[in-house]
This record gives structure tokens, C-alpha cells and sequence, in this order.
């Protein structure tokens, strides 16, 4: 069984096509977990039909806390799974009707090697659509997805997972735990987590259209254009954005530190003695350790600024 949790927040526009592409997968050994964040639209009234219409597959939560943001209310849908396997779903993609059926078989396949009480996480590719899922014209290399990186040292700068293209095994979403304000995505904190102490897996295979249009929360960007790279380099939030790295890194010591292997535990605790030193020191720290981003321009931001 693999529970798939979709977030939603004022998603009225897409949320049917997206429900429609879900009950559309081969793979029929699923169940829909929904959790609307307090929609003033029509989303309540869209969840209530295709609840009313398939009480078999969908289940709408309904409770009074408001999470205020997607990353809170993904890990709020986590304590409601209950199956071998979970996916994060965003309202406003569709997927194909493969996207299950074919990262079950990588997810299956790794537990046969690796046994099912060990955290995996399984993450695919996506095209990149615009409103009306027309496929955008944008280079493989221009996006976040390309040149993916899954151990914890990089994982711990930059992530490389995109939340609606995850499955997780119930050893890895097991020990999701509660939202903090530390944690910035649930998927790149479930990313850190399972590198740690498991294995992120990567799927080269596009199973789903992940659509671009002016409201999304998270958007796929051309991650390698002259004005993102320059932006970025100069852009003062990037010594922020390296203190928050900071802090969700001390938020995993004290959740995960006591469970992690020798070496993972020992790549966190030298992450966090940077901030401690010198500025010539951290540069020289974060490059012997490769706490480096995955981009030439911005790992220059990385020194600048660190």
C-alpha cells in the first residue's frame, strides 16, 4: 500500500486534474490522504466530491490547526500514514499514470538489498510544464534536478530532491518527526535525514508534469543562467540562507546524531564546528569537507559570504 499525501492551500484550479491523474495510476494499491491548510476558494468543495465520489481511495483530514505553509502541512499528513510507503503531492502537478507503479519497483528493488527497516528514499525526474502542461523548452543542465547529488555532506548546502517526485519507506518517514521552524522543506529535511542514515536513491526517469505558473510556492528555475548565477553571488541572503543551513544541520545533531553511523555522524559535527572558526578557516573547511553547492558561481557565494 502506498499512501500518497497531497497539501493543498487555495487549489481550486488544478487540484481535479491532479486528483483525476492519481486515480488514474496503474498502480491501484494506493490511498489519497488530503490536508487542506484553511482554503478561502473552492478547494473544500472539490476534496468533498472526490471524497463523496471514491471513499475507497480518498480521505480528507479535517481538523483545526493551521499550519500557515506547505512544509507544516506535509509533515502534519505524515503522522496520518499508515502504509508500507508514503509520496508527497503537490495539488497543482499531474502525474503520469506510471509514477507510482514504477517507483514502487526501484523502492521494492532497494529493500530486497538493503531490508525493509532500512530508510530509503526514492526520488524520479520531471518535465517542466507550463499552465496548461505544455512542456517548456528548458535544458537538462538548467535545472535543480541535473547533476543530483545524494550524500549528506551536499545534501546538508543544497538540496537536490523535489518533494512531489518522493517515496519514502515507512523505516524513513517513521522518523520524519514533528515541524520545527529550523526545518525549511520537508523535503530537503527528509533528504538530510535519510542520507544520513540511509540511502537516497535517484530514478532518471520524468514520471510526472511538474507545472510552472504565477502561484506556485516552489518553481523550477533555470538554476544556471547568467542572471541567477550573478544574483545569487551577490545576493546578501546567501550568508542567511548559510545560517539556516547551520541550524537545521544542529536540529538533525540532536534528533538523529544518537542513530547515525560513525562517519555521518562525524561529517555533521565537523559541519558544525565552521561557524566557530576563522573567516580563512571556514572557506578551507568548507571546501576539504565538500559542504559545497553543486554550481561553480555559488560556491564562490559560499566562501564570500560564509
Amino acid at each position: 500500500m502506498v499512501d500518497i499525501l497531497v497539501a493543498t492551500y487555495n487549489g481550486e484550479r488544478y487540484l481535479a486534474e491532479q486528483l483525476d491523474s492519481l486515480l488514474a495510476q496503474t498502480e491501484k494499491n494506493i490511498r489519497i490522504l488530503i490536508r487542506d491548510d484553511g482554503s478561502s476558494d473552492g478547494t473544500a468543495g472539490i476534496l468533498e466530491e472526490y471524497e463523496r465520489k471514491h471513499p475507497e481511495k480518498i480521505r480528507v483530514i479535517r481538523d483545526a490547526i493551521r499550519c500557515g505553509g506547505p512544509t507544516p502541512n506535509f509533515m502534519e499528513l505524515v503522522k496520518y500514514a499508515e502504509a508500507e510507503y508514503i509520496m508527497f503531492c503537490d495539488q497543482d502537478d499531474v502525474w503520469k499514470e506510471e509514477k507510482v507503479g514504477k517507483t514502487l519497483r526501484v523502492m521494492v528493488q532497494k529493500e530486497e538489498e538493503r531490508g525493509r527497516d532500512f530508510p530509503l528514499l526514492v526520488f524520479s525526474d520531471y518535465v517542466v510544464a507550463d499552465a496548461s502542461l505544455n512542456p517548456v523548452p528548458v535544458r537538462e543542465k538548467q535545472l535543480q534536478v541535473y547533476g543530483y547529488r545524494t550524500d549528506f555532506r551536499h545534501l546538508l548546502v543544497q538540496n537536490y530532491v523535489t518533494g512531489c517526485t518522493v517515496m519514502m519507506n515507512r523505516a524513513a518517514y517513521r522518523l520524519m518527526g514533528s515541524y520545527d521552524s529550523g526545518i525549511r522543506m520537508h523535503d530537503w529535511w527528509a533528504a538530510q535525514y535519510v542520507s544520513a542514515i540511509g540511502e537516497v536513491v535517484h530514478l532518471p526517469e520524468k514520471l510526472m508534469y511538474y507545472r510552472q505558473h504565477g502561484d506556485n510556492v516552489v518553481s523550477a528555475v533555470n538554476v544556471r543562467s547568467f542572471s541567477y548565477r550573478v544574483g545569487k553571488l551577490l545576493d546578501r541572503n546567501t550568508r542567511n540562507n548559510q545560517n539556516l543551513n547551520f541550524a537545521e544541520a544542529r536540529l538533525l545533531y540532536e534528533r538523529f546524531g544518537s542513530i547515525m553511523p560513525e562517519d555521518a555522524k562525524a561529517a555533521l559535527e565537523e559541519f558544525l564546528r565552521i561557524p566557530g572558526y576563522s573567516k580563512p578557516r571556514r572557506m578551507a573547511a568548507l571546501l576539504k569537507g565538500r559542504f559545497l553547492k553543486g554550481d561553480p558561481v555559488r560556491v564562490l557565494g559560499q566562501l564570500f559570504y560564509i
